[in-house]
C-alpha cells in the first residue's frame, strides 16, 4: 500500500524549482521504488502570487508560518539559504513535530548545534544530504554504506566553482583572473565569488561531514581556511611537470585523538582519483578502517543534482531511515596548525648570483626542513624561479623558514608555499 507524504516547500529558487520538477517528473518511479507517494502540499515563496502552472490543490503562500503551522504537512523543505529566517523556519518546524530537509550548509555549520539538539529532543529527522555534496550521496554512503567503519580521514573537492577555475588554469594556461571571469560568464561563479574562491563554502561542508564522520561537535571557527586567489598558472604548470595537480581540498583527519581540519590548495599526485576531477564536478575520498579509500564523484551543485539529494532525504525520512546526528559529549580537541606535518612545494624568485641556494637551504635546515629536490628554471627576467620540494615537515618550522627567506634581499616578492597531500594517507580512527 502506498504511503502519502506531504511536503511543504519553502523557497522556489533554483533548487526548490528542481525539487518540484523532480517530483513531477519522477514521482511514479519514486513510488515504485519506495512505496511513497510524495506530494508538494504547499509552496512558500515571496513571489507566491505570481507562481503559475502549479497543479490544482497546491497551496501558495508568502508566509513561512503557514507551512510550519500546517498540521497536514509531514516534512518541511527549507531552501532559502542564509541564517535568518531559515534558522527560525527549521526551529519552528521541528518544534511543531515536523521533519525537516535543508541544503543550508552555512546555517548548519555555523549555528546548527541548537537545531540538531531540538531534532533529537523531539525525535525528528533533520536531513542535509544536499548541503555537502550536491548530487553526490556522500552522507548516505557514510552513514549507511560505511556504517561499520571507523573513519580515519577524508579529503574532498567540495566546491565546483574553484575546481572549474583550477581546471581551466591547468588546461588552457589561464591566469586566475581570466579563469574566474570565464567561470562567471558560464554561470559557475557568482558575481561576488568570495564565498567560493576564499574557501568558505568548502569549509562549511568539511565541518558538517567531519561531524558525521567522527561523531563529534565541530566548531566552524576552528577550521584553517585558505582560498585559491594566490595560485598562479606558473605553479600549476610547474606542478604538472612534476606529476601533480593543484586542487582546493577540504581535509579532515584524526591524529592522536585530535582532529586536523582544514581547507586549502594542495598538490596531489596525478594518479590519485581526485586529480582527474574536472570543471564543476566534486568528489570526496573517505578512508575507512575496513574499506580503505572510497571515492565518490559527481556534480556538487546545480538545481537538478541538489534536488536529487533533497528528495533522497525526503524518501529516507519518510521511510523512517533518516540520518540521526549523534555527537559525543565533551569538548572536541583540534590539532594546532603549527603541529601539522606535510610535504611542501615552495617557489622562490631570486637573483641569479652565487651563494643563494646555500643560504636558502641553510635557512630551511635551521628550521628542521629537509629538501627532497631542487629545480632551477631558466630566467625570463633578472629573477630566476627556484622550486623546492621538501620531505615531510612540521608546519610551524616551515612557516618560520618562509618568513625568514622572505626577508632576504635577493628574493623578489613573497615565497609561494603549497602543501603536498596524499589524500589516502590515513589519520587514526576514533578509538573512544
Amino acid at each position: 500500500m502506498t504511503q502519502r507524504v506531504n511536503i511543504g516547500l519553502i523557497g522556489l529558487g533554483t533548487v526548490g524549482s528542481g525539487v518540484f520538477r523532480l517530483l513531477e517528473q519522477n514521482g511514479a518511479l519514486i513510488s515504485l521504488r519506495s512505496g511513497l507517494d510524495v506530494r508538494v502540499r504547499s509552496i512558500c515563496d515571496l513571489r507566491a502570487d505570481s507562481l503559475k502552472n502549479l497543479p490544482s490543490g497546491v497551496i501558495r503562500t508568502s508566509n513561512w508560518k503557514d507551512v510550519t503551522g500546517d498540521g497536514g504537512i509531514d516534512i518541511v523543505v527549507e531552501l532559502i539559504g542564509g541564517i535568518e529566517p531559515a534558522k527560525s523556519i527549521i526551529r519552528e518546524a521541528l518544534l511543531s513535530g515536523k521533519h525537516v530537509v535543508t541544503a543550508n550548509k552555512k546555517l548548519l555549520a555555523e549555528e546548527g548545534r541548537v537545531l540538531f539538539d531540538i531534532a533529537a529532543e523531539k525525535g525528528r529527522f533533520l536531513g542535509f544530504e544536499a548541503s555537502v555534496g550536491g548530487g553526490i550521496p556522500c552522507i548516505l554512503s557514510l552513514t549507511r554504506g560505511l556504517v561499520g567503519n571507523g573513519i580515519h580521514s577524508f579529503s574532498g573537492i567540495l566546491n565546483g566553482t574553484t575546481n572549474y577555475i583550477l581546471s581551466k588554469m591547468e588546461e588552457s594556461g589561464l591566469s586566475f583572473e581570466t579563469a574566474l571571469r570565464d567561470a562567471q560568464e558560464k554561470g559557475f561563479a557568482e558575481a561576488d565569488p568570495t564565498f567560493d574562491i576564499e574557501g568558505f563554502d568548502a569549509a562549511h561542508k568539511t565541518a558538517l561531514f567531519s561531524m558525521l564522520a567522527y561523531n563529534r561537535q565541530i566548531d566552524y571557527k576552528a577550521i584553517s581556511v585558505e582560498g585559491i586567489t594566490k595560485i598562479s598558472a606558473l605553479d600549476i604548470g610547474f606542478a604538472s611537470e612534476m606529476g601533480y595537480v593543484i586542487k582546493l581540498l577540504g581535509i579532515s583527519k584524526l591524529v592522536g585523538g585530535e582532529i586536523d581540519i582544514r581547507v586549502h590548495p594542495a598538490m596531489i599526485h596525478h594518479t590519485h582519483p581526485l586529480a582527474s576531477v574536472r570543471n564543476e564536478f566534486n568528489a570526496i575520498s573517505i578512508v575507512g578502517d575496513m574499506t580503505g579509500p572510497v571515492t565518490l564523484h559527481g556534480k556538487g551543485a546545480g538545481g537538478a543534482p541538489t534536488a536529487s539529494a533533497v528528495v533522497s532525504d525526503i524518501v529516507q525520512i519518510a521511510s523512517g531511515e533518516g540520518t540521526r546526528v549523534v555527537t559525543a559529549s565533551g569538548a572536541t580537541r583540534y590539532l594546532p596548525p603549527g603541529r601539522r606535518r606535510s610535504r611542501y612545494y615552495m617557489r622562490i624568485h631570486t637573483r641569479d648570483v652565487p651563494g643563494i641556494l646555500s643560504k636558502i637551504s641553510g635557512s630551511l635546515g635551521d628550521h628542521g626542513i629537509s629538501i627532497a629536490s631542487v629545480i632551477q628554471k631558466e630566467a625570463v627576467t633578472e629573477f630566476v624561479p627556484l622550486l623546492f620540494m621538501t620531505h615531510e615537515a612540521v608546519e610551524e618550522g616551515m612557516l618560520e623558514a618562509v618568513n625568514e627567506i622572505n626577508g632576504f634581499d635577493f628574493v623578489e616578492g613573497e615565497v609561494t608555499l603549497i602543501r603536498v597531500e596524499d589524500p589516502d594517507k590515513p589519520g587514526e580512527k576514533d578509538g573512544r
